[in-house]
Order: C-alpha cells, then sequence, then structure tokens
C-alpha cells in the first residue's frame, strides 16, 4: 500500500495564506532591523506603539532649543519692541447687513470693477449716438452714488484697542499643546497660570507681574480684554466652580453664596461685576479677585477649527497669538 495515502491534502488558500503570513513577519524583523534608530512612544489611553522618524526627533529638539531661547531672551531682557507700553487703537470696518467684519483692502477694489464695467458699457453704446451716450452716463452716475450710498450706510468704522494697556482683566486661551517640544519653564508658567489643557481659558488680573508670565509664554496663548457681555456668556453658558476639589456647574446662585458670601457675592451679576472691575487697586481688592478666579474652574472652549477643517482641508491658524486687545470678544464668541 502506498504510505502518502493517509495524509490529508491542505487546500491551497490555506497555504497562501501561511506563505503570506510568514512574508508579512519577514518584512517586520527586517524593518525592526533598518529603524532601530527611531524611537518608540507608547500612549497610556490607546496602549498602542508610534514608531517616530529621526527627522521629526530632530525637528521636535529643534523646536525646543528655540522657545527655551525665547523664553531666556523675554525674562533677562524683556519684550523690547515687541510689545509697547501705550494703548494703540485700530479701525475695523464691520458690514452691518452681514453681521461680519471686512477688509480695508478691499473695498477700493471693488470701486475699481464697478467702474470698468460701467466705461465698458459706455464705449459700447457710443456707436449708436451721442444722446444714448449721455443717458447711459447720467444712468451710471446715478447707480455709482446709490451702490456708494448704500456701502456708506452698511460699512461702519469702528475704533477699537488693538492691545491690553490700561485693563484691569484680561482672558487667556491655551491655543498650543504643551507637548515634548515645550521646554519645562514654559510648562511651568503655563500651570501657574492654571493653562494646563488645549483650549481652556482662564480670567487674569493684568498687573506687571501677570503681563510679564504672558509675554513669556506668548507664543502659546492668546489673551485680550474681555467685555461685560463676553463675561457673562462665559460664565452662564461654560461656567463651573470649585467645591471641595470637584468641578461643579454654576447652576444656582446658592453656591456662589454659600462659597463667595463674605465677599458680599451673591449670584452670578455680581460675580460678572467683580470680574469685570478687576476687583481693584488695593491688596483686599486683589486677594478677593485672586479667590474668585480659583473659586471658577477653568473655562473649556471648543477649538476654532475643527479637525476636518484642520486634517482634510489643512486650513490653520497661521500666526494667531498674544495680545489681542478688544478683538479678544470676536474670538471668545467664535469658541463658545
Amino acid at each position: 500500500m502506498n504510505p502518502n495515502t493517509d495524509l490529508q491534502l491542505v487546500p491551497e488558500t490555506l497555504l497562501k495564506k501561511r506563505h503570506d503570513l510568514e512574508n508579512l513577519q519577514a518584512q517586520r524583523a527586517a524593518s525592526s532591523l533598518t529603524r532601530s534608530i527611531s524611537r518608540k512612544r507608547i500612549s497610556n489611553k490607546s496602549k498602542t506603539v508610534k514608531i517616530v522618524k529621526p527627522e521629526t526627533i530632530l525637528i521636535q529638539s529643534r523646536h525646543r532649543k528655540n522657545a527655551a531661547k525665547r523664553y531666556n531672551r523675554v525674562s533677562k531682557k524683556g519684550m523690547q519692541k515687541r510689545a509697547s507700553d501705550k494703548s494703540v487703537v485700530k479701525t475695523k470696518v464691520w458690514d452691518s447687513v452681514r453681521n461680519e467684519e471686512v477688509d480695508e483692502k478691499d473695498l477700493p477694489e471693488e470701486e475699481e470693477e464697478e467702474t470698468k464695467s460701467t466705461n465698458k458699457q459706455a464705449n459700447e453704446e457710443d456707436s449708436d449716438g451721442d444722446e444714448d451716450m449721455d443717458r447711459n452716463k447720467e444712468e451710471a452716475s446715478t447707480k455709482k452714488e446709490d451702490t456708494n450710498e448704500q456701502q456708506q450706510q452698511q460699512l461702519h468704522k469702528i475704533p477699537y484697542k488693538a492691545n491690553s494697556i490700561g485693563a484691569t482683566t484680561v482672558f487667556a486661551i491655551l491655543l498650543r499643546p504643551t507637548i515634548h517640544t515645550t521646554p519645562k519653564p514654559v510648562k511651568k508658567t503655563l500651570s501657574s497660570l492654571r493653562l494646563r489643557r488645549m483650549n481652556e481659558g482662564v480670567f487674569l488680573p493684568y498687573n506687571p507681574a501677570t503681563r510679564k508670565m504672558l509675554h513669556l509664554v506668548e507664543p502659546y496663548v492668546l489673551y485680550g480684554i474681555p467685555s461685560s457681555e463676553t463675561i457673562s456668556d462665559l460664565v452662564r453658558r461654560r461656567g463651573f466652580c470649585r467645591v471641595d476639589g470637584k468641578r461643579v456647574p454654576l447652576a444656582d446662585n446658592n453656591v456662589i453664596e454659600r462659597e463667595l458670601g463674605d465677599l458680599g457675592l451673591i449670584c452670578v451679576e455680581d460675580l460678572v461685576h467683580m470680574i469685570g472691575t478687576g476687583g481693584g487697586e488695593g491688596k483686599e481688592e486683589a486677594a478677593a479677585f485672586s479667590k474668585v478666579s480659583k473659586f471658577l474652574w477653568p473655562f473649556r472652549l471648543t477649538a476654532r477649527k475643527s479637525k476636518f477643517q484642520r486634517k482634510t482641508l489643512d486650513i490653520k491658524d497661521g500666526k494667531l497669538y498674544g495680545d489681542q486687545g478688544e478683538a479678544m470678544n470676536g474670538y471668545i464668541r467664535e469658541m463658545l
């Protein structure tokens, strides 16, 4: 008898799968030998191993060195000419119909396009006769005057403060993530300002000490002067307080009265007034403001750009950081 008759035949698909698995194992072994220089990072949440290329490690170290150099320069010499000690006033053009800001550079271009179109129409109608040309010119001039009047009624020039000089309170938001590329002194100053998570905001008294700290961490922070309306919106819509070390929502005035009753604060309106005025100039007022700011949990806001816009469409904020003055109200409303 033939001894091979007792053996079972293995299907061809199983043999192909086994061959593919062996090839995969060989490729992984070869790649582990070639990528021995790269660094492995294991995240605690997902427990996945991420292999980082040597080029990214070099870029991150360069970023860390540059951030440390900037921090040391600002701590020794200050901001020098980059930050003025006087309040800067700028004007913005506001469209009342669209309810949005319009760039001043775009306005004359539209007028030039309108004049070009009217001139073309006039040149085409020259052949019909002088009378038609005069009528068309008169109609074009009247249309132009009407459009200019409408634009002037729609557009309003509004002056605003471009920096926070002279303010008592500022609202600061952490825009950049504090990852391993961030130097340790920058992380310490951010934690002392109670900015530990991305897109979190806090109210700060704008005195020389906090101003210097904000200058030290300016590339990571967006700050400016909040109005009373934005303060009330933040407190009512995103307001959480600290009670016995726990994050409790500001649902009732009873929580404010129980925790801040010794300061004379009973309701949300008193809390908004205290934050807007900054407490005052005395030591007791500064201590009261620090107690109120510690009572409020850091405000967790949404990102200005969604994940789809940042990754798929590759839309970035650009050089949006630092002191924004009264323009900070618009950014807060975008992130509410």
